[in-house]
Protein backbone atom coordinates (compact mmCIF):
# COMPACT_ATOMS: atom_id res chain seq x y z
CA UNK A 1 0.00 0.00 0.00
CA UNK A 2 2.84 2.57 1.09
CA UNK A 3 4.00 1.47 -2.23
CA UNK A 4 1.04 2.60 -4.84
CA UNK A 5 0.99 5.77 -2.57
CA UNK A 6 4.86 6.38 -2.76
CA UNK A 7 4.18 5.77 -6.81
CA UNK A 8 1.20 7.89 -6.87
CA UNK A 9 2.42 11.05 -4.73
CA UNK A 10 5.36 11.10 -7.20
CA UNK A 11 3.14 11.09 -10.47
CA UNK A 12 1.36 14.03 -8.78
CA UNK A 13 4.57 15.67 -7.46
CA UNK A 14 6.06 15.38 -11.69
CA UNK A 15 2.73 16.82 -12.77
CA UNK A 16 2.27 19.42 -10.58
CA UNK A 17 6.05 20.69 -11.19
CA UNK A 18 5.40 20.24 -14.63
CA UNK A 19 2.54 22.43 -15.04
CA UNK A 20 4.26 25.89 -15.74
CA UNK A 21 6.14 23.96 -18.77
CA UNK A 22 3.66 21.78 -19.51
CA UNK A 23 0.06 22.52 -19.33
CA UNK A 24 -2.74 20.19 -20.27
CA UNK A 25 -5.08 20.01 -22.93
CA UNK A 26 -8.79 19.68 -22.59
CA UNK A 27 -11.14 17.38 -25.02
CA UNK A 28 -14.54 16.31 -25.37
CA UNK A 29 -15.22 13.03 -24.59
CA UNK A 30 -15.80 11.22 -27.41
CA UNK A 31 -19.29 8.18 -27.83
CA UNK A 32 -18.62 5.71 -25.81
CA UNK A 33 -17.72 3.07 -28.65
CA UNK A 34 -14.66 5.90 -29.64
CA UNK A 35 -11.43 6.50 -28.23
CA UNK A 36 -10.18 8.91 -30.75
CA UNK A 37 -9.90 12.24 -29.39
CA UNK A 38 -8.13 15.44 -31.39
CA UNK A 39 -7.30 16.37 -34.51
CA UNK A 40 -4.16 16.72 -36.04
CA UNK A 41 -2.90 19.76 -37.52
CA UNK A 42 -0.08 20.82 -39.27
CA UNK A 43 2.72 23.60 -38.79
CA UNK A 44 5.26 25.64 -41.54
CA UNK A 45 8.36 26.44 -39.69
CA UNK A 46 9.20 29.62 -40.13
CA UNK A 47 13.07 30.97 -40.47
CA UNK A 48 12.80 32.09 -37.08
CA UNK A 49 15.44 29.35 -35.59
CA UNK A 50 13.54 28.13 -33.12
CA UNK A 51 14.03 24.31 -31.65
CA UNK A 52 11.29 21.91 -32.35
CA UNK A 53 10.61 21.72 -28.28
CA UNK A 54 9.72 25.37 -28.49
CA UNK A 55 7.10 24.68 -31.37
CA UNK A 56 5.77 21.96 -29.10
CA UNK A 57 5.42 23.74 -26.17
CA UNK A 58 3.25 26.26 -28.48
CA UNK A 59 1.14 23.03 -28.73
CA UNK A 60 0.92 22.31 -25.48
CA UNK A 61 2.85 18.43 -26.68
CA UNK A 62 6.25 16.74 -25.88
CA UNK A 63 9.18 16.59 -27.50
CA UNK A 64 9.23 13.01 -27.98
CA UNK A 65 5.91 13.16 -29.59
CA UNK A 66 6.27 15.90 -32.15
CA UNK A 67 10.22 13.25 -33.14
CA UNK A 68 7.61 10.66 -33.59
CA UNK A 69 5.31 12.53 -36.09
CA UNK A 70 8.25 14.57 -37.79
CA UNK A 71 10.98 11.62 -38.57
CA UNK A 72 13.89 13.01 -39.58
CA UNK A 73 13.62 16.47 -38.22
CA UNK A 74 15.94 18.63 -36.53
CA UNK A 75 15.05 19.07 -32.99
CA UNK A 76 17.33 22.13 -32.74
CA UNK A 77 16.99 23.22 -35.45
CA UNK A 78 14.11 22.69 -37.86
CA UNK A 79 14.48 23.54 -41.87
CA UNK A 80 12.62 26.40 -42.31
CA UNK A 81 9.82 25.52 -44.69
CA UNK A 82 9.26 22.08 -43.32
CA UNK A 83 5.83 21.15 -43.18
CA UNK A 84 5.31 19.46 -39.19
CA UNK A 85 2.81 17.08 -38.22
CA UNK A 86 1.04 18.85 -34.91
CA UNK A 87 0.37 15.20 -32.91
CA UNK A 88 -2.89 16.53 -31.30
CA UNK A 89 -5.29 12.98 -31.86
CA UNK A 90 -4.99 10.06 -30.11
CA UNK A 91 -6.43 7.25 -28.89
CA UNK A 92 -7.94 7.07 -25.22
CA UNK A 93 -6.74 4.29 -22.70
CA UNK A 94 -9.20 1.46 -23.15
CA UNK A 95 -10.20 1.36 -19.56
CA UNK A 96 -13.16 3.29 -17.49
CA UNK A 97 -13.39 6.75 -18.47
CA UNK A 98 -13.29 8.43 -14.65
CA UNK A 99 -10.59 9.46 -12.35
CA UNK A 100 -6.95 9.75 -12.95
CA UNK A 101 -5.28 7.17 -15.81
CA UNK A 102 -1.50 7.14 -16.49
CA UNK A 103 -0.38 5.84 -19.35
CA UNK A 104 3.55 5.45 -19.01
CA UNK A 105 4.21 4.22 -22.67
CA UNK A 106 2.68 8.03 -23.70
CA UNK A 107 4.17 9.51 -20.79
CA UNK A 108 0.27 11.18 -20.46
CA UNK A 109 -1.69 12.25 -17.68
CA UNK A 110 -5.41 11.10 -18.69
CA UNK A 111 -7.73 13.21 -15.77
CA UNK A 112 -11.82 12.85 -16.76
CA UNK A 113 -13.27 14.72 -13.97
CA UNK A 114 -16.37 13.49 -12.18
CA UNK A 115 -19.89 14.68 -14.31
CA UNK A 116 -18.29 16.34 -16.74
CA UNK A 117 -17.97 15.09 -20.60
CA UNK A 118 -14.43 16.11 -20.92
CA UNK A 119 -10.98 14.63 -20.54
CA UNK A 120 -7.69 16.29 -19.69
CA UNK A 121 -4.50 14.99 -20.90
CA UNK A 122 -1.16 15.75 -19.46
CA UNK A 123 2.23 15.27 -20.54
CA UNK A 124 4.70 14.07 -18.02
CA UNK A 125 7.85 12.52 -17.04
CA UNK A 126 7.91 9.71 -14.42
CA UNK A 127 10.86 8.51 -12.90
CA UNK A 128 14.52 9.66 -13.27
CA UNK A 129 17.04 9.13 -15.60
CA UNK A 130 18.78 5.24 -14.71
CA UNK A 131 16.36 4.25 -12.09
CA UNK A 132 14.04 2.05 -12.55
CA UNK A 133 10.31 2.79 -12.41
CA UNK A 134 8.07 0.27 -11.24
CA UNK A 135 4.85 -1.02 -13.55
CA UNK A 136 1.80 -1.18 -11.61
CA UNK A 137 -1.64 -0.84 -10.88
CA UNK A 138 -2.70 0.73 -8.04
CA UNK A 139 -5.95 2.04 -6.66
CA UNK A 140 -6.66 4.28 -3.84
CA UNK A 141 -7.78 2.76 -0.78
CA UNK A 142 -7.98 5.87 1.73
CA UNK A 143 -8.01 9.14 1.20
CA UNK A 144 -5.83 10.92 4.44
CA UNK A 145 -6.40 14.71 4.54
CA UNK A 146 -3.28 16.37 4.51
CA UNK A 147 -0.70 13.76 4.29
CA UNK A 148 2.91 14.01 4.92
CA UNK A 149 5.40 11.71 3.44
CA UNK A 150 9.19 11.25 4.95
CA UNK A 151 11.91 11.02 2.12
CA UNK A 152 13.67 7.67 2.76
CA UNK A 153 16.79 6.47 3.68
CA UNK A 154 17.92 5.13 0.23
CA UNK A 155 16.66 8.43 -1.31
CA UNK A 156 18.27 11.15 1.04
CA UNK A 157 21.75 9.29 0.29
CA UNK A 158 21.24 9.76 -3.54
CA UNK A 159 20.26 13.72 -3.11
CA UNK A 160 23.26 13.57 -0.29
CA UNK A 161 25.54 12.49 -3.45
CA UNK A 162 24.20 15.35 -5.44
CA UNK A 163 25.23 17.73 -2.23
CA UNK A 164 21.27 17.94 -1.38
CA UNK A 165 20.62 17.56 1.87
CA UNK A 166 16.91 16.20 2.88
CA UNK A 167 15.55 16.26 6.46
CA UNK A 168 14.91 12.90 7.94
CA UNK A 169 11.15 14.04 9.37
Amino acid sequence: MKRALSLMGMVFATVLAGTQAASATEYPLPPPDSRLIGENTTYTVPNDGRPLEAIAADYKIGLLGMLEANPGTDPFLPKPGTVLTIPTQMLLPDTKREGIIVNLAELRLYYYPKGENKVIVYPIGIGQTGMHTPLEVTSISQKIPNPTWTPTANIRKRYQSQGVTLPAV
